[in-house]
C-alpha cells in the first residue's frame, strides 16, 4: 500500500465512532408474537392492566386464525383455578348462570379487590366466540392461573397472605404439568413484572427451561414527560402495533434504561421498599425480549370499567369485605371515578 492510500485509510478509519448500536427490528405485532412461538413454547404478554390498547390486542391475537391452530392455549393472571371447570364449560359454549361465571374474575387472590376491567374480561367471550367456530379438538383452551381460594373461608389477612405467595408457584407449576410436559405452546398474559421480577413466574419457568420464554411489554409511556419525549424521539414512523426487539444491545437500550424515568406515578417521600419496587418495575422493559408499541405516550387509552361494582350491592359489600382483608381500608373512587365505561387517557395530565 503507498503511503498516501494509507493515510486516508487511517482517516476513515478514525473517523468511525468506536461503537454505534444497531437499531432494532420494528415488526407487526402479531406477525412478530407467532414468529416468536416458532422458537419458544410461551410467549409472554406483559399486561399493563386497564391498557385499554393492550386489551384490544389480545383479543385481536386470539381472533387471529393462527392462534388456534398455532398455538391453542392461553394462561390468564385474570382467573381463579378453583373456577377452572366452570370457564371449560363456557369457552365450549354452555350457557352459564352470570353469578356463576363472574366467580373466573372474582374468586381470585392477588387483585384489589378483583378484576374490573371489562377488556380482562372479555377475553372469555372472545374465546368463547372463536371456539363456535372450530371444531372440539381444535379449540382454544384457557387456563387460570391465579391459585384457587375460597374466599367464604378468609377473614383475615393472615387467612390470605399464604395463598398470597402461592400465586407466581401455582402459575409455574400449571405451565409446567399442562403446557411444557405435554409439549405445547401457550400465550401466557400477567402483569409484567410476574416475568421479569426475582422469584417470580419468568424467573422460576427459567430455573428448568431456560429458553422456554419470549417476553413482550408494551410501552406506556413514562410519568414523567420529558422521558417520554426523549424516548419517542427514537421512533420513526412505527406503526401501531408493533412488536420491537431487540432491546439491549440496541440503539433503544439507553433510552429505555434511564433510571431517573418513571412508568408509574412515584409515590412522594417513597420507602426504601417502595423504591426497590419502583426500580423493578421500571426495568421490567429493559429486561423484556421485546417491547410492543401500541402508540405515542398521548395517543393511549384507559379501558372501561363493569358496572357490577356499581349496580351490585351485594358484590359490592363482599369486596368491601375483601378489601379490608387484604389493605385494611375501606375501597373509595368506585361510584365516581371508575363508573365509566367509555375509555379515558391513560395519562391523565
Amino acid at each position: 500500500m503507498k503511503p498516501v492510500r494509507r493515510l486516508i485509510v487511517c482517516l476513515c478509519i478514525a473517523a468511525v465512532p468506536a461503537f454505534a448500536a444497531p437499531p432494532p427490528k420494528v415488526v407487526n405485532a402479531a406477525d412478530g408474537i407467532f414468529t416468536a412461538f416458532h422458537n419458544h413454547p410461551l410467549v409472554g404478554i406483559g399486561d399493563i392492566h386497564g391498557l385499554a390498547q393492550g386489551m384490544d390486542f389480545d383479543a385481536a391475537l386470539i381472533r387471529d386464525p393462527r392462534f388456534a391452530s398455532e398455538v391453542g392455549n392461553i394462561v390468564l393472571e385474570v382467573g381463579g383455578a378453583a373456577q377452572q371447570a366452570t370457564v371449560d364449560r363456557y369457552v365450549n359454549g354452555e350457557n352459564i348462570p352470570y353469578p356463576q361465571l363472574r366467580k373466573i374474575w372474582t374468586d381470585v387472590v392477588g387483585w384489589l379487590p378483583t378484576v374490573t376491567f371489562s377488556g380482562l374480561v372479555n377475553i372469555y367471550a372472545t374465546v368463547r366466540e372463536v371456539n363456535q367456530t372450530l371444531p372440539p379438538e381444535k379449540r382454544i383452551k384457557v387456563w387460570l392461573g391465579e391459585p384457587p381460594v375460597d374466599w367464604s373461608q378468609i377473614r383475615t389477612n393472615g387467612d390470605w397472605l399464604p395463598l398470597l405467595k402461592q400465586r407466581d408457584t401455582h402459575a409455574a407449576e400449571l405451565i409446567e404439568r399442562e403446557i411444557l410436559a405435554k409439549n405445547k405452546k401457550a400465550l401466557v398474559i400477567y402483569g409484567g413484572g410476574h416475568f421479569t421480577e426475582p422469584g417470580d413466574l419468568g424467573e422460576l419457568i427459567k430455573a428448568k427451561h431456560p429458553k422456554a420464554f419470549f417476553i413482550a411489554i408494551p410501552y406506556s409511556g413514562y410519568a414523567e414527560k420529558a422521558c417520554s419525549a426523549d424516548f419517542e424521539e427514537s421512533i420513526q414512523n412505527w406503526p401501531a402495533p408493533s412488536l420491537i426487539a431487540p432491546i439491549r444491545g440496541s440503539s433503544l437500550e439507553q433510552k429505555v434504561g434511564r433510571p431517573d424515568c418513571n412508568v408509574f406515578p412515584p409515590p412522594e417521600n417513597p420507602s426504601p421498599e417502595q423504591r426497590t419496587q419502583m426500580a423493578a418495575t421500571n426495568h421490567n422493559l429493559l429486561d423484556a425480549d421485546a417491547l410492543l408499541y401500541f402508540g405515542r405516550r398521548d395517543q393511549l387509552k384507559r379501558g372501561g370499567y363493569m358496572f357490577d361494582m356499581v349496580l351490585d350491592l351485594e358484590l359490592r359489600a363482599e369486596m368491601e369485605r375483601r378489601n379490608q382483608i387484604i389493605a385494611g381500608k375501606p375501597m373509595t373512587n368506585y361510584v365516581t371515578e371508575r363508573n365509566p365505561s367509555v375509555n379515558r387517557p391513560w395519562w391523565p395530565d
